[in-house]
C-alpha cells in the first residue's frame, strides 16, 4: 500500500513493512513549534519526543516533498535527512479551473486616481499575522506620495478590523460558490500582498499569480517559494519600512504603460500556478 501524507506525524511510525509512505508537507513540526510559536504551549520534553517520531518517519519514508525550500531546509538540517530524498514542489491555486475557463477576460485595473485608487489586496483570515497593520501604514505612505490607495480585505471579520479611511473590508467570499465574484475582485487589484510575520507557504500568492495579479510579500518562511521570479512581483526582506515599499510601488507604476506590460507578461504563465502543474511534478518524483 502506498500513502502520501500531508501531516508529518501521520501515519504513526512505525508502520507495516508492506507500506510505502511519502510526505508532502507545508512545514515541519519544529518550524511550527518555533516559528509559529506553538511550542510555547507544549512541554519541551514532549516536543522532543514528537520531533524524534517525525525524524524516524522521514528517515523511513520514500520521499519527503515540501511546498517550500524553507521546509525542505528544515527536513535536511534540523532532522538530518538525506537531501537526495527531499524535494520542493510549490502548491497551486485553490481555484476551480473548470469555472475559471468559463469566465470572460477582464481589463487590468486603471492608473490610480482619486476616483479609482490603487488597490492593494489582502486575502486571509488572520489580519494581524498576515501583515494587515503594515498595509495601513503602507496606504498612508502612498497617500503621502500622491497615490490614492485602498486596502481590499477578503477573509477577516469586518467587525474585528480597525477603522481606517483606506481599509475596505469585504468579509468572506466563498471561492467555490462565488467564484466569479472572487476572481473579479482579485483581478481588480494592482497587487496582492502577504507581509506575514510567519508563513509556511502562502496559497493566496499562488491564487493572485494564477489570475495574473503580481504580488508584494515578505521574504519570510516559505513565502519565497511562492514567487518564482521578479516577473511575479517583489519580495522584501522581513519587516521593511512602509516608505521603502511605497517608493518601490511608485517606481513600478511609472510609467503606467510599463506596469501594464509587466503585468501582461504574467498572464500567459497561469498554468505554472495550478495544482495540475504541482501534481505532474509530484508524479515525476513519486513514480
Amino acid at each position: 500500500m502506498a500513502l502520501l501524507s500531508h501531516f508529518p506525524l501521520l501515519p504513526a511510525y512505525p508502520w507495516p513493512d508492506a507500506w510505502r509512505v511519502d510526505f508532502y508537507i507545508d512545514a515541519t513540526s519544529r518550524q511550527l513549534f518555533h516559528d509559529y510559536g506553538i511550542g510555547k504551549r507544549i512541554n519541551s520534553n514532549y516536543q522532543q519526543r514528537v520531533l524524534e517520531w517525525e525524524r524516524r518517519a522521514y528517515e523511513s519514508s520514500g520521499a519527503v516533498v515540501c511546498r517550500s525550500q524553507w521546509a525542505a531546509d528544515s527536513v535536511v538540517i534540523d532532522y538530518g535527512i538525506d537531501p537526495a530524498k527531499v524535494h520542493v514542489v510549490p502548491g497551486g491555486a485553490n481555484l476551480d479551473e473548470t469555472q475559471l475557463a468559463g469566465l470572460p477576460p477582464v481589463d487590468p485595473p486603471p492608473p490610480p486616481s482619486r476616483e479609482q485608487p490603487l488597490r492593494l489586496g489582502f486575502l486571509g483570515k488572520e489580519w494581524q499575522r498576515k501583515g494587515g497593520p503594515f498595509l495601513l501604514e503602507l496606504a498612508d505612505a502612498l497617500q503621502q506620495r500622491g497615490i490614492p490607495t485602498v486596502i481590499r480585505a477578503i477573509g477577516p471579520n469586518p467587525a474585528r478590523l480597525p477603522s481606517h479611511p483606506s481599509l475596505q473590508p469585504l468579509g468572506f467570499i466563498h471561492k467555490q460558490t462565488h467564484t466569479a465574484r472572487f476572481v473579479a475582485e482579485l483581478r481588480s487589484w494592482h497587487f496582492g500582498t502577504l507581509f506575514s510575520d510567519a508563513e509556511a507557504f502562502g496559497i493566496s500568492n499562488r491564487e493572485c499569480l494564477r489570475l495574473g495579479v503580481p504580488v508584494l510579500a515578505h521574504a519570510v518562511g516559505g513565502i519565497p517559494s511562492t514567487l518564482p521570479d521578479a516577473g511575479c512581483g517583489q519580495l522584501f526582506a522581513a519587516h521593511p519600512s512602509a516608505a521603502e515599499v511605497a517608493d518601490w510601488i511608485v517606481a513600478r507604476l511609472r510609467p503606467y504603460a510599463g506596469y501594464l506590460q509587466w503585468r501582461a507578461a504574467l498572464v500567459p504563465r497561469w498554468r505554472e500556478f495550478t495544482w495540475e502543474a504541482a501534481a505532474e511534478q509530484l508524479a515525476a518524483i513519486l513514480g
